[in-house]
C-alpha cells in the first residue's frame, strides 16, 4: 500500500476519493511483478520521474490515494490533448509499501482515475487499456520520501 509509517511504525493514509467510488475495472489485466535494478532508474528517462512516452507526463499521486491531485490537473489536460484519437496504455504504479495484492489493486485504481479523466475529455474508452505494475516498476530506487513519491504514478504508453 502507498503509505508511510508514523513514529510508532503504524501505516498512515487512507484510500478514498471525493465521490466514494473505487475506481476499479473488472476487465483490467494485472501484470506480474518485475524486479528492478539500478539500471532501471536511469533507463526511465533523463528526469527519472517520468516513465511516459514522448511529451506525455506521468500523473503523480499522493500515498495510498488514487484521486488526481490538483497540481496534476494541468498535466492531465495536456496529456488528454496529446493522446486524443490515439490508442494509449495506462500503467499504474505504486511505491514499495504494502502487499503485492494491495499495490496491484491501487495501481489499477490510479490507472482507472486517469482513464476516467481521458473519457471525460472526449476520448473513446475502447482506445484505452490499463495495466498495474504495483510496486514492480519503479523509476527511482532510493529509500527517500521524494523517491517513493516519484513511484506513485500512472505512465502513458503509446503502441
Amino acid at each position: 500500500m502507498d503509505a508511510t509509517a508514523n513514529g510508532n511504525g503504524t501505516s498512515v493514509g487512507t484510500n478514498a476519493n471525493a465521490n466514494g467510488t473505487t475506481g476499479t475495472d473488472s476487465g483490467a489485466v494485472i501484470a506480474p511483478i518485475t524486479n528492478a535494478n539500478a539500471n532501471d532508474a536511469s533507463a526511465a528517462g533523463a528526469n527519472a520521474t517520468n516513465g511516459s512516452d514522448g511529451q506525455l507526463v506521468s500523473i503523480l499521486f499522493d500515498f495510498d490515494k488514487f484521486n488526481i491531485r490538483e497540481d496534476m490537473q494541468a498535466s492531465m489536460a495536456k496529456d488528454a490533448l496529446l493522446v486524443k484519437g490515439k490508442a494509449v496504455k495506462l500503467e499504474g504504479n505504486c511505491d514499495e509499501f504494502g502487499s503485492d495484492e494491495y499495490n496491484y489493486a491501487l495501481g489499477l485504481k490510479r490507472a482507472n482515475a486517469v482513464k476516467s479523466e481521458l473519457v471525460n475529455a472526449g476520448m473513446n474508452a475502447d482506445s484505452i487499456t490499463m495495466i498495474s505494475y504495483g510496486e514492480g516498476n519503479p523509476v527511482c530506487l532510493e529509500k527517500t520520501q521524494e523517491c517513493w513519491a516519484k513511484n506513485r504514478r500512472v505512465d502513458f504508453k503509446l503502441p
